[in-house]
This record gives structure tokens, sequence and C-alpha cells, in this order.
């Protein structure tokens, strides 16, 4: 089994404010800390649950959070800003399942800590008319390159959406969501022995099931994305993109025949919205 593990840092058990997941905050190596410990029990579980080769991208903010030599190292480390980010690497191997560590609810949800979708610039993000997590969206570039997402990891917020996207997964809840940056966490060692044994039933449902259990998320076409954001203005810029309408006071909308051009159109839109606000 070759195992890909997208790790980032809001969904961690004791992160509760947005604070210290930014670079510079003094709570940004403690922080560090907890996502190394996150990670490290994945990759643990994940060879524990059969995995030969396992590869962890680091998903969060600039994406060179993981200091490489405090990793495990039987795992092979993606860092850097990527053009495909939070699923960088995974169309040049040919992974068996992925696993999402450290992730957190969608923007818009009313309680999940730190909840946002890529950006705090987008408000809400609908596909097909249903409101799609950061976990969702990868899941469908996976479900593209044919990789089923077999463990989601963060709040209780998050947990509660996974099933309508992946309901096969396993989930695990390391902190109760109370507002958007606040939260009543597990103890960090606690939350790692729980992802751990979730990461290698997760890798052994894999092997056992294969795709009759742990399924690559697709959709039938044609896709439709709608993507509401914080002002007009960022909407106005995003709609420059070819293929992208204006839709209300600050949403745009998108269709798409498959879903890597749904997600390489998410990805375009988020990233040009910012050059409103420059």
């Amino acid at each position: 089994m070759r195992v890909y593990i997208s790790v980032d840092m809001e969904g961690l058990a004791g992160v509760s404010h947005a604070k210290p997941t930014q670079r510079g905050d003094d709570g940004y190596p403690a922080a560090v800390e907890l996502m190394v410990g996150e990670a490290n029990a994945a990759i643990r579980g994940a060879f524990d649950g059969g995995a030969r080769e396992v590869t962890v991208n680091d998903s969060h903010g600039q994406m060179f959070n993981l200091p490489p030599e405090r990793l495990d190292p039987r795992a092979r480390l993606v860092q850097g800003t990527k053009p495909y980010s939070m699923v960088e690497a995974a169309r040049d191997e040919n992974f068996d399942v992925a696993l999402f560590v450290g992730y957190h609810s969608r923007a818009g949800h009313p309680r999940g800590t730190i909840a946002h979708t890529y950006t705090g610039r987008i408000t809400l993000l609908l596909v097909n008319s249903r409101a799609a997590t950061e976990a969702a969206l990868n899941a469908l570039y996976l479900g593209a390159l044919g990789v089923p997402v077999a463990l989601v990891t963060g709040d209780d917020a998050l947990a509660d959406e996974v099933p309508d996207w992946l309901p096969w997964a396993e989930t695990v809840a390391v902190k109760r969501g109370v507002s958007w940056q606040a939260a009543d966490s597990i103890h960090p060692e606690r939350a790692r022995s729980l992802i751990e044994a979730a990461a290698r039933r997760a890798v052994e449902r894999a092997q056992a099931e294969g795709r009759d259990g742990m399924r690559p998320l697709r959709l039938e076409p044609p896709l439709d994305l709608r993507i509401d954001f914080a002002h007009p203005g960022q909407a106005d810029m995003a709609a420059i993109i070819p293929g992208f309408e204006r839709a209300g006071d600050r949403g745009i909308t998108y269709r798409a025949d498959d879903q890597e051009t749904l997600f390489r159109a998410f990805l375009s839109a988020a990233r040009i919205s910012r050059t409103a606000d420059d």
C-alpha cells in the first residue's frame, strides 16, 4: 500500500485560536510541535496497517511548517508553496489511499474551530448545491485520480460533515468546536493515540475492502461550483477567469465536466480573489 497523508494545522488537538497557526506568532512553535505529533501518529498507524510507502504533504499556510528531521524517517515529505496545494504530488505517484490529518470544518460553519475553506476570503463553497469542506474538495481531486480518502481528523464539527461526502472514511474528533476561535480539546497524547489507531484501521480496511469499501469520491458531471466571498470586489476579480460568472452580491459560479477541472478552477479563483485586497 502506498499512502498519502495531507496534514493541516487548524484541526489539531490543542489548537483553538487562529493566531498560533500563523508564522511569527509566539505560539507558532508549539503549534508546529502539535502538527509533528499528529503527523507522526498517522505515519506510524499507516505503516502498522500495512503501508510500504508513506508520503506526507505539509498542507498548512505557506506549507513549510514541519521540521523534516522531526518527521518519522520512513516517510517522504512534500513542502513549499505548491501549485496543487493540499494535494500536491498526488498525481505524480500511484497512491492507494489518502489520510487527512489536522483538518477543519467549512467556511460558514456556525461553530467549527477556525472554520474556513482554503482562505478567509471565502464565506461559502458549494459543489452541486452542497456545502463543501476542504476535505470534500481535496477528496474530489483525489477521486479523479482514483485515490480514496480513508481517514479525516479534526474537530467534531468536521466529523459531522464528513459522512455527507465520505461515508466510508474513518473519523477522529480531537476537540469539540465551541466557537470560531474556541475549542474543548482532548490532550495531544490522547489525540495521537486515537489517530494512530484510526490510521492503522483505515489502511487495513483499504487493503481488505478495496474499492468496494474505501471508494474514490466521484460525482456525475456536470459539476456546479459556487463560491461566495467576503466582499464583492473579490468576486469581481475571480469572475475574470474564463468560465466563471458573477452571481448574487458576492458570488461566482462555474460549471465543470470533471473533478480535476473543478478543483483547478477553485484554486484559480481563490488565488486571484486576493488581488482585490492588494
